[in-house]
């Protein structure tokens, strides 16, 4: 269970996520969800903790789909839809009896009963009269049923549903560990690749690579899926194994099977810039501990020389907000980080933690358009601070705090239930925050991340495809 007073800001997407990959090039080129409560009307008993979203993989044409971590086990087949709606499947003789002898729900109760009411009759309905009702899935009607109702809200990419397992999931993945291969997916002309290997995992122990095709899973192929259909086929529980088919550039297709373990997603990485006093330093999400992390990847960096920072924010879907009030408080040594608002318009600061570690360092942050929710807090509260320059791409736009919900068989709602405004009060939510300086990346390109940097010359790094970074540097002539 997550902490009661947890606030994660993540994240979201309709299953669990780590930090998304950006396209590909073509597979012949092959490439490398804590703490403060918010302020807003109290939680029923069944909430555990605001979150924020992750955005929808779908909701950026040029970005690839969210990367996910193979985690999830299969869906559960039990669900309670809401007290009071009854389940039952009934002749339809039975159903033209009770129309005929009594008025509809929906006529006997006005207002948000009666709009109630209808779904209650909806269900009733088609239990009733559908030729094969005997037959029905109801977990499925039911869920379809939820996501039909969070739908109708308009919060895209915000308000969810989430299943008992993805549920359970997104909590390993806000606490930095996994049940997996240890591979982050990406799409590349719409086929299901790696687009990254983690270290220190069965994947990177397989042989896998950045780039590589899944072709098939368990023999069947994955020809026709979403990527989300791909990676929910490769989840599984800790100990079992998974074949894949790999396609890959100059050899035949091969399988390869992997036993799925547990593993701890490195948070942050770092790499000093080759031929600099720079310092290159990612963020991968805002899971529990990342601030600590921060803080010693950047007192590491100090001490190889480092006098100025490049902070990724790239990909970054978000996370715990306390943790976003951590990061951003490394940076700035007074003010706020975010302001937040609630449904009844109530507004409160969120200030600075005093002993940030890299408070006058010059700096520049790195954004593209799936640095979301607590990355995208983070970058407000340095772009208003006019602490660094911010390069790269607007940031998604994820500027809630969502409230979880659990419900009786371990399935959740996520709920808008505040909004965030930077230090200065610009919005997020549906905005996003437009970078300083401007700089789109190809969809041919490939982001250089530390991991890179470390077998790099400076020549190498010239002439990389990363023009965002290479703009960053150039930001920073003279200071590092």
């Amino acid at each position: 269970m997550t902490d009661p007073n947890a606030q994660p800001v993540q994240p979201d997407d309709p299953a669990p996520a780590e930090p998304a990959m950006p396209p590909l090039p073509p597979a012949s080129d092959p490439v490398s969800g804590s703490s403060a409560s918010p302020a807003g009307p109290p939680a029923p008993p069944s909430a555990t903790g605001p979150l924020s979203p992750t955005p929808p993989a779908s909701s950026r044409s040029r970005r690839a789909s969210r990367g996910l971590v193979v985690v999830l086990a299969p869906v559960l087949a039990v669900l309670v839809f809401s007290a009071g709606v009854f389940f039952g499947n009934g002749p339809l003789a039975q159903a033209q009896a009770q129309a005929q002898v009594a008025p509809s729900a929906s006529a006997t109760v006005s207002g948000k009963d009666a709009d109630l009411a209808l779904i209650e009759e909806a269900w009733r309905a088609i239990q009733d009269n559908y030729v094969d009702a005997k037959n029905l899935d109801n977990q499925k009607v039911a869920y379809g049923a939820i996501r039909g109702l969070v739908a109708a809200v308009g919060d895209e990419g915000h308000t969810s549903f989430m299943t008992a397992d993805e549920v359970k999931a997104s909590e390993q993945s806000l606490a930095g560990t996994f049940v997996g291969i240890g591979v982050q997916m990406a799409q590349n002309n719409s086929k299901p690749v790696v687009g990254a290997v983690i270290p220190g995992t069965p994947a990177e122990a397989a042989g896998l690579k950045r780039g590589d095709q899944i072709v098939a899973v368990d023999g069947k192929t994955t020809d026709g899926e979403t990527i989300d259909e791909t990676v929910s086929r490769i989840r599984g529980p800790e100990g079992e194994s998974v074949t894949l088919t790999i396609g890959r550039t100059g050899v035949a297709n091969f399988d390869v099977t992997i036993v799925r373990r547990k593993f701890d997603l490195p948070l942050v990485s770092w790499s000093m810039v080759p031929g600099r006093k720079v310092a290159m330093i990612r963020l991968d999400q805002f899971s529990t501990g990342a601030t600590k992390a921060l803080q010693g990847a950047i007192k590491a960096a100090k001490d190889a020389g480092a006098t100025a920072i490049v902070f990724d924010l790239r990909d970054n879907p978000g996370g715990y907000v306390n943790e976003a009030i951590g990061v951003a408080s490394q940076f700035l040594a007074d003010g706020i980080v975010y302001q937040s608002v609630d449904a009844s318009g109530k507004e409160k600061d969120q200030p600075i933690e005093p002993g940030g570690v890299a408070t006058d360092i010059p700096l520049v942050v790195l954004t593209n358009g799936e640095t979301a929710s607590s990355a995208e807090i983070v970058t407000g509260a340095i772009q208003d601070a006019k602490r660094a320059t911010v390069v790269g791409e607007k940031t998604f736009g994820t500027g809630t705090v969502l409230g979880r919900f659990d419900l009786a068989d371990g399935s959740s709602l996520r709920i808008g239930t505040e909004r965030w405004l930077t230090r200065d009060g610009r919005p997020i939510w549906h905005e996003g925050l437009d970078p300083d300086v401007t700089v789109k990346l190809a969809d041919t390109a490939t982001p250089v991340r530390p991991d890179d940097l470390r077998s790099m010359t400076a020549a190498e790094l010239a002439s990389s495809t990363d023009t965002q970074l290479l703009k960053a540097l150039d930001q920073l002539q003279g200071k590092g």
